[in-house]
């Protein structure tokens, strides 16, 4: 069903307030800042029909709404108002790049930072580094319960395990890792894609959900092992400062997930996305990111791939601003390698 302007309206005043206050909005607060013409009465059916709709979601009988995953997505897809830095911001940010353009590591490491302070949110930037891909996925039965893993690269890597699989069970197992993971990267080996072959694994074969992760871990340690490139991380623990994260077990496990890095390359994978891209809540994949949203941006080496710069805040950021700031830096990193490499 596609929603009426009036809902449009609404539904970007209330998430333009919930981004500014973090707290649950009501009719009465959007009738007195937004100049809507409408009575409380009237935006109060609105948002009712909103929360119907799965827009947005009444977190207790009494207080206002909050936008939901959905509500988010329609925001950022729809009704987002462009922001624009302003010429003093853009110049100060092209002379602090420049100033490092001597050594790329720098200079890019020196982008996450900068997106950092603009954003005030957590950012990430992957370096440039060679890529290795699978090759070919084979699972060798060795009787007494044992399997031979093999996961061939440039070079061939194997491991033992132990699994009481059959030659037939071998290579549907096989078939399924190699459909999915042949010629792919470190990079390439998402969240989403091991989700991917997990549902296909329970659907086909009867592998146990922790062997699958053995063999899924052994195939990403391989071939990230392999991977030269770099993660950096800038303000991880600007996070606390948002209620969001007041409960302190909640902002543990995510600073945890943050500080290891192979986490943060399964978010930057991907390299094939065009302009700034979100992903919302549970969009991630991941359960201790689904109160955060994703934004990202890849940048170029000339003609080639380089990397990847990303934010990571509460969902109800101001995805404007961040969108904006993440296409100024992505552009001025490519403008700025075009010319000196």
């Amino acid at each position: 069903m596609d929603l009426s302007d009036r809902k449009k309206k609404i539904l970007q005043a209330v998430i333009d307030e919930y981004i500014g206050t973090a707290e649950p909005v009501g009719s009465r607060a959007i009738s007195k800042k937004e100049n809507l013409g409408l009575s409380s009465a009237t935006i109060r059916n609105e948002m009712a029909d909103l929360e119907e709709m799965g827009y947005l979601i009444q977190p207790h009988t009494s207080a206002g709404r909050v936008p939901s995953d959905e509500g988010y997505r329609f925001y950022v897809n729809s009704l987002m108002q462009r922001y624009q830095l302003g010429v003093e911001a853009v110049s100060r940010l092209q002379e602090a790049l420049e100033s490092k353009v001597v050594q790329l590591e720098g200079m890019i490491k020196r982008a996450g930072a900068l997106t950092s302070v603009l954003t005030d949110y957590t950012t990430f930037v992957t370096m440039p580094g060679s890529v290795s891909k699978i090759k070919k996925i084979d699972l060798v039965p060795l009787g007494y319960s044992a399997v031979m893993l093999i996961v061939v690269t440039l070079a061939v890597s194997s491991r033992v395990i132990n699994a009481d699989l059959t030659a037939e069970q071998c290579a549907d197992i096989a078939a399924i890792l190699n459909k999915h993971l042949a010629e792919k990267s470190a990079d390439e080996i998402s969240f989403s894609k091991i989700e991917e072959i997990q549902h296909e694994t329970a659907e086909k074969t009867d592998l146990s959900v922790q062997l699958l992760i053995s063999i899924l871990h052994f195939v990403y340690e391989t071939i990230s092992s392999l991977d030269e490139r770099d993660i950096y991380v800038n303000s991880a623990k600007s996070i606390l400062s948002y209620p969001e994260y007041s409960d302190l077990g909640k902002a543990r496990e995510l600073l945890d997930f943050l500080e290891d890095k192979e986490n943060l390359k399964l978010l930057a994978a991907d390299e094939n996305e065009d302009g700034v891209n979100a992903r919302i809540g549970k969009e991630n994949g991941v359960e201790v990111l689904n109160d955060c949203s994703l934004v990202t941006v890849n940048y170029a080496l000339g003609d080639k791939k380089g990397g990847k710069l990303g934010v990571i805040g509460p969902k109800r950021m101001n995805y404007s601003k961040v969108f904006a700031s993440l296409d100024v830096i992505s552009k001025e990193i490519d403008k700025i390698l075009k010319y000196y490499m």
